[in-house]
């Protein structure tokens, strides 16, 4: 499995407009090879938001496949750039037995709104 971590820096003034784009992440659900996502908040001690979001991908093919085909054009469409300071994409290949308690981080308040499941 391929883990995706996205960790974004949002100030306050855009932390709700970020939230609401990030909840209009659904489209994911119908992509092949897709698994998971979800994420949350982490408030940082200089005041700024940051963001985390992990997603699981059955495998590194089917998420190239996404970026080279479908990433670019949700992103446009949920209008989530302006809302972003800065971004950080890891990437990391894990097993099953790994990938279970990737959403059980206690340093996150995950909202509801981001978790997208595939159909």
């Amino acid at each position: 499995m391929l883990i995706k971590k996205i960790v974004c820096g949002v100030d306050a003034a855009n932390a709700e407009a970020f939230s609401n784009a990030q909840s209009q992440w659904g489209a994911l659900s119908h992509v092949s090879g897709f698994i998971k996502q979800a994420g949350g908040w982490r408030i940082t001690a200089d005041g700024l938001f940051t963001a985390e979001i992990t997603s699981v991908w059955e495998n590194r093919e089917a998420y190239d496949a996404f970026m080279e085909n479908e990433h670019d054009i949700i992103y446009k469409e949920i209008e989530q750039k302006g809302t972003i300071l800065s971004i950080e994409v890891t990437l990391s290949q894990v097993d099953a037995e790994e990938a279970v308690c990737l959403f059980d981080s206690r340093d996150i308040e995950y909202e509801p709104g981001w978790t997208v499941a595939k159909a």
